[in-house]
């Protein structure tokens, strides 16, 4: 649209009378409409035309800015599977800080045990990844992902989440989301596991650093809206992997460097199909 046309009426008709999702930027010297859904893009034009040419008439009304509270819940309903995870993940911290040990050592994928199901089982007092899963527990695979040691630790990962998976799940839905997310949770804990045989682990971090790496190396690849994220985002993440490498925060909390460190790789290793995929159906759409 022409830069000298005033789009704010229009806007604030399109969110409060037809919930249209959009946003409005200038670009060399034009007013750019985007569109969340571009099945929406007709109305737009016919509501444009009518509005200059008079013939649209609408009274805006001021209404009350929801909280942000209810803003957080409004978008994580748009994104269901994503705050399934968080749920997931806040029950696990709650197992952990009450000490509900026998649901905790069912989501360990190893440890150090003699509890009377395990054994039932005949399995060692040191279990090893290897030794479940050869007694078919599969879900130790994936679950210390919901296991979380403290309040900071929960909340930075599920703010993380939060902001990266909803990006994906919107994009590409609740299978890609929770493929990649999966993928990544397997690998990143077998990782950790070799590297530590025995500690106790957990955490979300491996996989947030794994989606980090997936919108990075999508974004490259085959850019889109969705997955841009500033470059003070990478920029923080690095260097705290690195700090946890290095082991400068030892004293306050042992961090699990190589579920993250793997994480990051596999999710910047599976964005790279997925990304020419996707590069490969958007010519096709644009050819048709």
């Amino acid at each position: 649209m022409p830069i000298n046309v005033n789009l704010h009426p229009l806007s604030v008709y399109w969110w409060q009378e037809k919930s249209i999702n959009h946003k409005i930027f200038e670009q060399a010297g034009q007013q750019v409409i985007m569109l969340e859904d571009s099945s929406q893009r007709a109305d737009i034009e016919r509501d444009y035309r009518a509005y200059i040419n008079g013939d649209l008439a609408f009274k805006l009304e001021e209404k009350d800015r929801p909280s942000t509270l209810y803003s957080i819940f409004q978008v994580l309903s748009h994104s269901p599977y994503t705050l399934l995870l968080i749920i997931l993940s806040c029950i696990g911290f709650l197992l952990v800080e009450f000490q509900l040990n026998y649901w905790v050592d069912l989501f360990r994928i190893q440890l150090i045990d003699n509890s009377q199901f395990s054994r039932a089982l005949n399995l060692s007092d040191r279990i090893s990844p290897a030794e479940f899963l050869d007694h078919g527990q599969y879900w130790r695979l994936v679950t210390p992902i919901f296991l979380h040691f403290g309040w900071v630790h929960l909340v930075f990962n599920m703010l993380w989440l939060f902001e990266l998976g909803r990006r994906l799940e919107r994009q590409f839905g609740a299978v890609h989301l929770l493929s990649v997310v999966f993928f990544i949770a397997v690998l990143s804990n077998l990782y950790q596991a070799a590297s530590t045989p025995y500690a106790f682990f957990g955490g979300m971090s491996g996989v947030i650093y794994g989606l980090l790496g997936y919108c990075g190396v999508f974004n490259l690849i085959n850019p889109h809206k969705a997955f841009v994220l500033p470059s003070s985002v990478y920029i923080l993440m690095l260097l705290s992997l690195v700090i946890g490498w290095l082991g400068l925060f030892e004293f306050l909390a042992r961090m699990a460097n190589t579920a993250h460190l793997s994480g990051l790789l596999w999710g910047c290793f599976i964005a790279v199909p997925s990304a020419l995929l996707s590069r490969f159906l958007d010519k096709k759409a644009e050819a048709v």
